[in-house]
């Protein structure tokens, strides 16, 4: 009987782990919306794949302590881990999401920002030039056009 016990009290451990696994996620995932802001549709796709996400964590979890064995205390534990998550370690763990995400944009504008650094130097000694061969290319397109409308003057003269 003691260890039917321990083994309940494991699985009911496990499930509040899930639950704050769930959590977890579910605050990556805010992270990801306050950044990207996607639209409706983008909006239900993200939701469909997120419950997707959380019900394979669910039977996995399940599956690996439980043998795929359902009892009312298991969704009482996830339901009490993803509340503890969410009323404590969110208020914790949010902001340094936050701050992390801006760290990672921070250093991606940076890298980018080097990428491109040889890009404008080279715009800025070609830009000049360009503007010289965009008015040489312009030439031909005046000349016909000043020669279709001389063409209509002389030809009215006759």
């Amino acid at each position: 009987m003691e260890t039917t016990i321990k083994i309940q009290l494991y699985i009911f451990l496990t499930s509040i782990y899930g639950g704050l696994i769930s959590g977890l996620a579910y605050d990556i995932y805010r992270v990801n919306r306050l950044y990207f802001k996607p639209r409706k549709i983008v909006t239900i796709l993200e939701d469909l794949l997120f419950w997707i996400g959380i019900s394979f964590i669910f039977f996995y979890i399940i599956n690996k302590s439980n043998w795929g064995s359902m009892r009312g205390y298991i969704f009482i534990g996830f339901f009490l881990g993803g509340f503890i998550y969410l009323k404590i370690l969110s208020k914790i763990l949010f902001p340094l999401w936050v701050k992390l995400f801006n760290g990672i944009i921070t250093i991606i504008n940076n890298i980018l920002k080097v990428i491109k650094l040889p890009f404008r130097q080279i715009k800025s000694l070609l830009s000049p030039k360009m503007k010289r061969i965009n008015r040489i290319r312009k030439i031909p397109r005046e000349a016909i056009g000043e020669i279709k409308r001389y063409k209509k003057i002389i030809s009215n003269k006759k």
